[in-house]
């Protein structure tokens, strides 16, 4: 998969990454479980309301005016199964029953907005060509010797690549509801603006719990919750200068280039609720950048990839799970 012709079309690209993506879901000893993210630290219930006075270039969409709403978060690792493993983490956010008529909707006929980040400003690819032979790699060193040591080769190959490779394999285990985390891929804001969006921890300022153990990210969280409510600001990067700030390249922190952030609501997580991530739980939740409206669309070939990736993985993970649900065939007598 590394040797691809030079005049490779995006759509093309886009089916190599779907098929890397599949190949991992029939080959993996847990086909049920996603090709990215795979471990699910928790499922939770939450509120995503909307703030007051806000700037009026971005009431657009699900910040048109201000209001509340229930959503539900997923925490994730990207990689590791231990929770105590150097690895990059995820937060993804779904909004239900928005008021957008562009909404998709889900299986029991709410209107959704998902956000999907990383705790890192940047992701570690800029383009799909790249990301292609990565992906393949990635997906192959989870599954066996060969694989990491084929990631090792394609990442001496690509040096250029190895700070940015580092800074997101090798962040520490963290409470989940200690640290920032950002989209890395950009977004509309209405028919004019791009943005990036991110998510910052606020309230009290306690010490994180340290991580110990093959769920300790999930045993942190709980302690966390126990002291009360896990509150985070959520807000947009605006983009204001298209030359440093690139829609192409993920690899770019727009806020180091200048883009400032702006509030826009908060996520708060409620106490006394289960701390976990059921196997019924995590097959029936989906997030993907397409769960989007029209205000809100995912930009860049890297989301355009990412949008692909996750409905065909979806559709792979159900089939997966349907399968081990389904009672056994009875054989027909022929005799």
């Amino acid at each position: 998969m590394t040797d691809l012709p030079p005049n490779i079309s995006e759509p093309e690209q886009i089916r190599a990454l779907v098929d890397i993506n599949l190949a991992f879901a029939r080959e993996s000893p847990t086909p049920a479980q996603r090709s990215e993210h795979g471990k699910g630290v928790a499922d939770l219930r939450a509120t995503f309301t909307v703030l007051d006075h806000l700037p009026e270039e971005c009431r657009v969409g699900l910040f048109a005016k201000p209001g509340r709403f229930d959503a539900i978060i997923r925490f994730s690792n990207s990689a590791m199964q231990r929770d105590d493993k150097r690895d990059t983490h995820g937060m993804a956010v779904k909004v239900l029953d928005v008021p957008m008529p562009s909404a998709p909707r889900d299986d029991a006929g709410v209107p959704v907005q998902d956000f999907i980040f990383i705790d890192s400003p940047v992701f570690v690819i800029g383009d799909l060509r790249t990301y292609i032979p990565f992906d393949a790699a990635f997906m192959e060193a989870k599954l066996n010797l060969m694989g990491k040591l084929r990631m090792g080769l394609l990442v001496l190959r690509n040096l250029h690549l190895l700070p940015v490779l580092l800074r997101l394999a090798l962040r520490r285990a963290n409470a989940p509801l200690s640290v920032s985390y950002w989209s890395t891929t950009p977004y509309r804001l209405g028919p004019e603006q791009v943005v990036k969006y991110k998510v910052m921890p606020i309230g009290p300022n306690r010490p994180a719990p340290r991580i110990r153990g093959k769920d300790g990210r999930r045993h942190a969280l709980k302690t966390q919750l126990a002291w009360g409510p896990g509150l985070f600001s959520f807000g947009v990067i605006l983009r204001n200068t298209p030359k440093t700030q690139p829609i192409d390249n993920p690899r770019v922190d727009w806020e180091e280039q200048g883009a400032r952030f702006v509030p826009l609501a908060e996520i708060s997580i409620p106490s006394g609720q289960p701390v976990e991530a059921s196997a019924e739980m995590e097959n029936d939740l989906a997030f993907s950048p397409g769960h989007a409206s029209e205000e809100h669309y995912p930009m860049g070939a890297i989301n355009r990839a990412r949008v692909a990736i996750y409905a065909a993985a979806q559709d792979a993970r159900r089939k997966a799970a349907a399968g081990r649900a389904a009672p056994p065939r009875s054989r027909q007598r022929t005799d």
